[in-house]
């Protein structure tokens, strides 16, 4: 009996002791899962921020593309706004470089007609009576050439300053027949002996030249070219009443002529007064020719590009003077 009733209490210790550790694992149980779902909510409070953080970031990269497309917008309006200023612009350098073809034609006509009243003054004009006659028309006569030159190489002005620079030469040259008519009107006071004793009045290195072209046309080429002979200044000066710095200079002006140096190649044929041949070109005389052509024509490029920029900038600071806010 005793026995069974400490098999009993023994079963009711060890009931005892499964129950206790029951309710212990109980506990366990339930703080694990209070844990858990403390873990759960605090996961979720994370993944609601991250995606908060995430749709922030998103709008923020939004708008910032927003505004990057309304920046590009804008520039890609305002270059649209430069082409077409641009193209305005170009449209009227275009313009202003047709009017100024039209004034280069028109001062070249001016040169020619007022080359021509120097020439017909020369072939009229008879010796003058006294040296300060002569002098008055040489300097008269070298000043219209200077100004002629002159705008010759300040055709790319602008028109206006291009049309009043012709009307002054209009007066001018009208001014200048006027002195030459004066000029000559004592000259014919002069006995006819004393006429003929006087010597004729030395014409400029161009109308020189002119004469050269009539008096040695087999020698002096206005078309098809032909090089010179060497030293055939000397010949010049033999058959030419002129002096040594008159004849030199109406020869450089002919040899200086891009025509002429696109002539003098290696074995062309040289002339003298006559026409006829006198020796060949040598290589060295070719290559000088040519570098005298090169630079010539750098130099002509040089002032067309320069005039170029020049009408350029002045357009675009118009343009940027005209826009600035």
């Amino acid at each position: 009996m005793d026995r069974l009733e400490a098999l009993y209490s023994a079963l009711e210790h060890e009931a005892d002791t499964q129950r206790q550790q029951r309710d212990t694992e109980r506990q366990a149980r339930a703080a694990l899962e209070s844990e858990n779902a403390r873990l759960r909510d605090a996961l979720a409070q994370l993944e609601q921020q991250a995606a908060s953080a995430a749709t922030a970031d998103a709008d923020a990269h939004q708008h910032a593309l927003a505004e990057a497309e309304r920046a590009l917008a804008a520039e890609r309006h305002e270059r649209e706004q430069l082409a077409e200023q641009l193209a305005a612009a170009r449209q009227t350098l275009q313009e202003q470089q047709a009017q100024l073809s039209a004034v280069n034609e028109a001062l070249l006509a001016r040169d020619a007609q007022l080359r021509e009243l120097v020439e017909q003054a020369e072939q009229a004009s008879a010796p003058q009576s006294s040296t300060s006659a002569e002098a008055g028309l040489a300097a008269q006569q070298e000043a219209q050439a200077e100004r002629l030159a002159s705008e010759r190489l300040n055709v790319s002005q602008p028109v206006a300053a291009a049309q009043t620079t012709t009307a002054a030469d209009s007066s001018e040259a009208q001014a200048s027949q006027a002195q030459m008519s004066q000029a000559q009107t004592p000259q014919a006071q002069v006995p006819q002996a004393q006429q003929a004793s006087q010597p004729e009045s030395a014409p400029s290195p161009h109308a020189l030249l002119k004469q050269w072209y009539k008096r040695y046309p087999d020698t002096f080429f206005k078309g098809h070219t032909r090089p010179l002979k060497i030293g055939i200044h000397i010949e010049l000066l033999e058959n030419e009443p002129w002096d040594d710095k008159l004849v030199r200079r109406a020869l450089a002006g002919y040899v200086h002529l891009p025509r002429y140096l696109k002539a003098v190649r290696a074995g062309a044929q040289r002339v003298d007064l006559s026409g006829q041949s006198v020796g060949a070109v040598t290589e060295d005389e070719a290559r000088h020719a040519r570098q005298q052509l090169d630079e010539l024509t750098r130099q002509q490029k040089a002032r067309e590009e320069q005039a170029t920029d020049q009408r350029i900038s002045h357009k675009l600071s118009e343009l940027m003077t005209k826009h600035r806010p």
